[in-house]
């Protein structure tokens, strides 16, 4: 999956509509830089990853999400329940479809469930673990990937933006990287913390794809896929404890995020190492 390295990165302050201060990369912070990296597509890495999890015996079963957590009689995390299938939408069971969920027992449980996650919350109030750490922040992250004219596409440049169409009462930030087969993949960050009520982060991402410095790579191109997820970048003092008896949150259900690299997926993947 590693296809893509950096060649370019850019970062712009956005002053309105039309106007951009692009940052010197003298006046970049070393932390910010990704010479050397990949620009990569997480989904191809997810499979690929269960590709490899799977040669080495793990069991993968897509489609069935956990319930809840199971505890015995100490008040040890033994596994997890899957959910019932075949209910309707009152959660009773349907005639001759009714399937009840397994129990997945183990010694040790690692959860990642990603950002906020049903068990991890639970598992958080139940075992006291964020009583010492601040209080999660979140936001919420839009993403499209666009085809674009090949006499635009810059393979390996990386482009970030803070500013418009964003402001300091509502902060957030933004990306456009450009990956292999003329793909680029752009995006939008929005803290939910945002202060006024009538901001749509939707219509903000419209907005944004309309400025000259994105707008001069899609223009003409065609969106391909699209999709958007909620993001915790507390950072370091919103960590809560990662361990409980029988169990470990990790990723983004723990809540990893490397502020100063502007980095989610590395500390995600790095938790579940450790």
């Amino acid at each position: 999956p590693l296809n893509t390295p950096v060649k370019r990165d850019d970062i712009y302050v956005l002053r309105d509509a039309e106007k951009a201060q692009k940052i010197p990369d003298f006046f970049v912070p070393k932390t910010m830089h990704n010479h050397g990296n990949y620009i990569i597509s997480l989904g191809n890495l997810c499979r690929w990853l269960a590709q490899q999890a799977e040669n080495l015996g793990v069991e993968i079963y897509p489609g069935f999400a956990a319930q809840e957590a199971l505890f015995d009689e100490n008040g040890v995390v033994r596994g997890i329940v899957t959910g019932d299938l075949g209910v309707d939408r009152e959660g009773n069971p349907k005639e001759g479809l009714y399937t009840p969920g397994m129990e997945l027992r183990a010694k040790y449980t690692l959860f990642a469930e990603g950002c906020r996650g049903h068990i991890g919350k639970q598992l958080l109030k139940r075992f006291k673990l964020d009583d010492e750490a601040d209080v999660q922040h979140y936001a919420i992250g839009l993403k499209e990937i666009w085809e674009v004219d090949p006499a635009k596409h810059e393979q390996g440049l990386v482009v970030h933006t803070a500013g418009w169409p964003l402001d300091d009462d509502n902060p957030g930030g933004s990306f456009l990287y450009h990956l292999e087969n003329n793909q680029v993949v752009v995006g939008l960050i929005i803290d939910l913390s945002y202060s006024n009520p009538y901001l749509s982060p939707f219509d903000e991402f419209q907005r944004y794809k309309h400025h000259p410095v994105v707008k001069q790579y899609l223009e003409g191109g065609k969106r391909i896929s699209y999709g958007a997820r909620a993001i915790a970048k507390g950072g370091l003092n919103s960590l809560p404890k990662m361990v409980f008896p029988g169990g470990a949150l990790i990723g983004c259900d723990l809540g990893t995020l490397n502020f100063a690299k502007i980095k989610g997926s590395h500390p995600a993947m790095k938790s579940g190492v450790l």
